[in-house]
């Protein structure tokens, strides 16, 4: 594997190792560009990605490169769970399956849970929740029929079985169930010929996150050319299925030698040496900066401890405003490993005027609130919540699934501040609208958690927590599960430009109101040379920035480095 000119022109399987901001997004976009002269009439180009966020990305480079009539004739951009939606959809009945049925959401199986659940409270609840989904979910990671799904249910919790056997009876969907009827459907010679001829070429992002089943869906849905780029440090989804060392073994044996990446256009000196310092153990491949000069002062890396929680998230509140009343155009992402660790640092922001978003409340996402004022203007007057939802979705493709589940959470989010507001008008009035809804990361600070915020970038990085119990999370017991916090830590530094902060706290308060001091992070040795700056010097490099400088450079073109 080495940084070697990569021809994108050329037919056949592609195989691309691309670290964090080295420019895989564009090369993909390059693949497709590329490919498009080699199209025959009718056939387009299938690009798979894994969230709703990664496919706007990915739109948004397409667009870049190719221009809206080339993007719009050529390539279809899909979630995993749209695609299979569409093939369940349009040939279902050859499997037995109703494709007029409802297509679910992610949320679906979690509402279907909850009858079986009578009876229980508290953490019982909670557990035999979790264990009621995990057994479904891994019963359905094949393409299996409903007889099979029951058979490998029957040795586990009773209730899991009762849960699928009423799902049948219903003729409903589960998220899962699309993925493997697709599998199923695309094991059909005459079916997987049909998209083979429409679909000339597939691109894959993200590869490492591919379970296996997903992995047969993207080879057989289009057989002649298949470019897959990611980064085997980066996979950090074995909870959902992800298999990152069979996929990287299977794709290896069909494309042949890997070619790689090693120059980051994303990010600056200081945090690539971070970087550097946590990929090194994992045998991650080291980057060099395309331009080291053009960052300002190098770019920074700082840590810094904090008496409590509390203090702690007043400091990222008080750089953040530093940072944006220098350059308020910036981007500022806020990753916690986990959701409880990031309680204070909401408070702050709550009581703050700057503008800030929550990526877990997804009323803030412009596109999703767009569909709901648009829904609410079409019914006039103040709407009922449940009459909102509906006319939202009476527009939305019955196969956009991922947007479906967006929608879903939105409304649980509006009922919320109706409770505050008093009307469902009241509620919507109160929701923030982006001036351009195609935007990906708008100016301002982002609360996230880690797996939230992969594929995203931002041009400084805040992550609090840096305690054990935290990063790396208390339930990692194993050695495999330790070594995949370390790639959720390298995954969340990833996200920085120019600047990136670890803080922890001297204090916290549990659960039951106690307070205890954790110990530092597992990784703080590993770290801690490369963290050049306190808090004290982050604040003075922030204020030595002059207010028209580029403190941070745009992810540029690899096309300098590849031939096509």
């Amino acid at each position: 594997m080495s940084e070697a000119t990569i021809d994108l022109s050329a037919v056949g399987n592609l195989l691309v190792i691309a670290p964090p901001g080295c420019g895989k997004t564009e090369l993909l976009a390059r693949r497709a560009e590329a490919i498009i002269p080699m199209l025959m009439p009718n056939q387009r180009i299938l690009a798979l990605t894994f969230s709703n966020k990664a496919k706007a990305n990915l739109n948004s480079r397409l667009l870049s490169v190719l221009g809206t009539e080339r993007k719009r004739r050529y390539v279809s951009v899909h979630n995993f769970h749209g695609h299979a939606a569409e093939i369940v959809r349009s040939h279902g009945w050859t499997a037995g399956i109703d494709p007029l049925g409802a297509m679910p959401d992610k949320h679906t199986q979690a509402v279907a849970v909850e009858p079986f659940l009578e009876g229980l409270a508290g953490d019982a609840y909670y557990a035999m929740k979790d264990r009621i989904e995990e057994e479904l979910r891994e019963a359905k990671r094949g393409a299996w029929n409903d007889q099979e799904v029951l058979d490998r249910l029957s040795d586990g919790d009773a209730r899991s079985l009762a849960v699928e056997t009423a799902r049948q009876a219903n003729g409903t969907y589960f998220y899962d169930d699309l993925l493997r009827h697709s599998q199923r459907l695309l094991r059909v010679p005459e079916i997987a010929r049909l998209y083979q001829s429409h679909y000339a070429a597939v691109l894959v992002d993200e590869f490492q996150d591919l379970s296996p089943q997903q992995l047969e869906i993207a080879l057989r849905s289009s057989s002649k050319s298949r470019t897959f780029v990611g980064d085997p440090m980066q996979g950090i989804y074995s909870w959902t299925g992800a298999k990152p060392v069979h996929v990287e073994r299977v794709l290896r044996l069909i494309t042949g030698e890997a070619h790689g990446l090693g120059v980051s256009y994303r990010s600056s000196p200081a945090v690539l040496q971070v970087l550097a310092a946590v990929a090194r153990p994992l045998g991650g491949q080291l980057l060099d900066p395309h331009d080291p000069d053009g960052w300002f002062e190098g770019g920074i890396a700082a840590g810094g401890m904090y008496p409590t929680a509390e203090a702690e998230a007043n400091f990222v509140l008080h750089a953040s405003a530093e940072i944006l009343a220098r350059r308020p155009n910036d981007t500022i992402g806020v990753i916690c490993r986990n959701g409880w660790r990031r309680k204070q640092i909401d408070s702050a922001f709550a009581e703050s005027d700057l503008p800030c978003i929550r990526w877990d409340l997804t009323v803030d996402d412009a596109r999703i609130v767009e569909m709901l004022q648009d829904a609410a203007a079409r019914l006039g007057g103040n709407p009922e919540l449940q009459a909102l939802s509906a006319e939202a979705r009476r527009v939305l493709d019955p196969s956009d699934i991922d947007t479906s589940a967006e929608l879903t959470d939105a409304v649980a989010q509006i009922e919320g501040l109706v409770e505050q507001s008093g009307s469902v008008g009241a509620a919507l009035a109160q929701l923030r609208v982006s001036n351009d809804v195609s935007e990906v990361i708008s100016p301002g600070v982002h609360l996230l958690n880690a797996h939230t915020g992969k594929g995203q970038q931002f041009d400084w990085v805040f992550i609090p927590g840096f305690e054990h119990g935290n990063i790396p999370s208390y339930k990692a017991k194993k050695a495999a599960d330790i070594e995949e916090e370390q790639r959720v830590l390298l995954v969340m530094l990833s996200r920085a430009r120019h600047g990136v902060v670890l803080t922890r706290a001297n204090k916290l308060v549990s659960k039951a109101g106690n307070s205890y001091s954790p110990s530092q992070s597992r990784w703080a040795v590993t770290v801690r040379d490369a963290l050049r700056a306190n808090s004290a010097e982050f604040l003075a490099h922030v204020s030595r920035i002059p207010v028209e400088c580029e403190v941070a450079q745009s992810e540029v073109s690899t096309h300098a480095r590849i031939v096509g």
